[in-house]
């Protein structure tokens, strides 16, 4: 009978596929395999046109540039095992199976099935054009953040922080558990804030001489002004106007607090 040795097996694996042998020593949590490969592509889009993207979890960053276009990065990360072994592993280093296509005046994104697995997480780096509606921007847990934009941001998400900077337009952010922080600049009459978190804080910073409906909900906490909202603070629940007409703006923290902050530099 012919015995084989650990050595002889793996260098026979690594032979005769494309795995990929790897040591794993458990120092600490939230450790991941490191990365192999990226996705790139670019797909033209016209200044005002949509964007959606659907994504398992993983971290996401949208950011306006000046291109009438959309460039696609995207690279995978799986959770490392909880234990300490020699793993054998292929996939885990592939390129993530994404979906990406221009349809009319949208462009549509989407992770397929592999990598919605559970551990395994893909990460978006988009740059699109600065007038854009992101009609639904979809993910799990991860972190996102959004900048440099105006148009509309639609949002849902399962865990995680979601950051919107230097943004003017409509807003809708609807989170399960994380934070809210965003920066609207430059509000329309037209436009709308509304922003739903379960778990976690909602801050919100605006000009200081804003017109606006507020609907302000903190069952779970406190809500908090640097904006004079004339109405006694710290509150559960406030419904006020400022100014003549305005925008909507809707915030509800069920439990955490709902904070209104000044815009950066201003008096």
């Amino acid at each position: 009978m012919t015995r084989i040795s650990l050595a002889g097996l793996i260098g026979l694996l690594v032979s005769s596929t494309a795995c990929v042998i790897a040591v794993v020593e458990r120092s600490g949590e939230g450790h991941s395999w490191p990365v192999r490969g990226e996705y790139q592509e670019t797909l033209d889009l016209e200044a005002g046109g949509a964007i959606i993207l659907e994504n398992s979890d993983g971290d996401i960053e949208i950011s306006g540039w000046e291109e009438e276009r959309v460039d696609i990065t995207a690279y995978r990360r799986r959770d490392l095992p909880p234990s300490a072994g020699l793993y054998f592993s292929g996939k885990r280093f592939a390129l993530p199976d994404i979906r990406s296509q221009r349809t009319g005046d949208a462009v549509k994104i989407r992770t397929e099935a592999e990598d919605r697995k559970e551990g395994s997480r893909v990460h978006y780096i988009l740059k699109v054009p600065r007038s854009v509606r992101l009609e639904r921007i979809v993910n799990g847990r991860g972190d996102i953040l959004i900048s440099d934009l105006y148009g509309r941001i639609v949002v849902a998400a399962r865990k995680g922080r979601v950051a919107v900077e230097n943004f003017s337009g409509t807003l809708d952010i609807q989170l399960e558990s994380g934070g809210v922080e965003a920066e609207l600049l430059d509000p329309r009459p037209e436009d709308s804030v509304r922003i739903k978190v379960g778990r976690g804080d909602i801050v919100v910073y605006l000009e200081p001489e804003i017109a606006a409906r507020f609907s302000l909900e903190a069952p779970g906490g406190n809500i908090s002004s640097e904006i004079d909202l004339n109405q006694p603070l710290p509150a559960r629940a406030i419904s006020t106007t400022t100014g003549e007409g305005g925008i909507s703006v809707e915030l509800t923290a069920l439990q955490g607090d709902v904070k209104i902050r000044k815009m950066e530099g201003s008096p």
